[in-house]
């Protein structure tokens, strides 16, 4: 049974496929960081039963092209992102996927976002390591008596103690605008920091949300009542553009917006807008409309704002996860049985008829 493999994966994972007779290859970007075009997935998939891709490009075309082909598996939260999943029904092909991978990795960058903003983490490094701002002041109540101070920062108005006065976590709300995998990984570490939670998500339920503390509600009081908001929903034609202008209005003067989902469940003119006029505190963002963000963004004159390129998932954990996930999977699949996370659920009992993965 020959399994090639795009997607960065552990190694414990593929002892597993190998001890199961698995035979498997690797290239592609897990193994040299550049993605293989069509025509090389093609030329791939000749002669292959099982794909195990990440952010390779599987097109019908190249679904089609392969008459050995059983089994596909996107390490995605949205295998929909890299695989067309029309076309592997189509051809009675299961596409396996990895929802969930990255909600640890995503809740705990959050977390240190909401962090950083509140607290001007980011903002103070920046000022300390790469300018002089905060250090070639002469403070006033420095002056006269001491001759040297080394060992204390100065406390007038201008200084950092004052200027950088931050907001505690402990007592404030979090507004979690989608309350999926992420979403109740956020919570469970936002109600760890004694923090109250609030969600908006119209698929969620409100009596599995309550075993988490997290208090169901409409998106207007989500809003309003909200100390920090944190996106944490996955992009459909309904969550696009889901926190709009009138979302941004309705926030406090002293809340924050976090962004560590999506771009397009934005209306990031709007958000721009209340930063710039200092209606709310101020956001942390690590997904943009464009990416890589421009150098003329408007963001990046904002004193009020921090900004990340598009890391929150980025760990080696996230790789362990969706490893063993797929593996499970896939042996779950060659004693016979149902794997868990399939996103064409529908073509399970074709495939079954068909013989399977044997």
């Amino acid at each position: 049974m020959k399994v090639f493999i795009t997607a960065r994966i552990d190694p414990d994972q593929i002892d597993r496929l190998t001890a199961n007779g698995f035979k498997v290859e690797q290239g592609g970007f897990g193994l040299t960081g550049v993605k293989l075009d069509q025509d090389q997935l093609i030329a791939k998939f000749k002669d292959i039963d099982v794909a195990i891709i990440e952010f390779e490009n599987i097109t019908g075309e190249i679904l089609k092209s392969s008459s050995s082909l059983k089994i596909m598996a996107c390490l995605r939260n949205e295998p929909a992102a890299s695989t067309d999943i029309v076309a592997a029904s189509k051809l009675n092909i299961p596409v396996l996927f990895t929802p969930g991978r990255n909600a640890v990795a995503v809740a705990e960058y959050t977390i240190g976002l909401m962090l950083s903003v509140a607290r001007s983490i980011a903002t103070t490094h920046h000022l300390l390591r790469y300018t002089d701002e905060l250090t070639s002041v002469s403070y006033s109540d420095k002056a006269g008596e001491r001759k040297a101070v080394t060992s204390e920062w100065s406390m007038d108005p201008d200084a950092p103690f004052q200027r950088f006065q931050g907001e505690e976590l402990m007592g404030k709300t979090v507004g979690l605008v989608g309350a999926g995998f992420i979403g109740q990984e956020i919570a469970k570490r936002a109600s760890a920091l004694g923090m109250k939670l609030l969600a908006f998500d119209p698929y969620a339920k409100a009596d599995q949300l309550a075993k988490l503390n997290i208090e169901l509600v409409e998106l207007d009081k989500l809003a309003s009542e909200s100390d920090f908001v944190v996106m944490a929903a996955k992009v459909t034609p309904e969550s696009t553009g889901v926190f709009s202008a009138k979302a941004f209005a309705q926030m406090k003067k002293s809340a924050y917006f976090i962004n560590t989902a999506r771009a397009a469940l934005v209306d990031y003119a709007g958000l721009y807008k209340v930063l710039a006029e200092n209606k709310i505190a101020g956001a942390a963002l690590d997904v943009y409309p464009t990416e890589p963000l421009p150098s003329d963004s408007p963001l990046r004159k904002l004193s009020n704002v921090v900004l990340s390129p598009h890391l929150a998932g980025a760990t080696t954990g996230v790789v362990k996860h969706h490893s063993k996930m797929v593996v499970d999977d896939l042996l779950l699949i060659k004693g016979g049985k149902i794997p868990s996370r399939v996103a064409n659920p529908e073509v399970m009992a074709e495939f079954i008829k068909k013989g399977g993965l044997k």
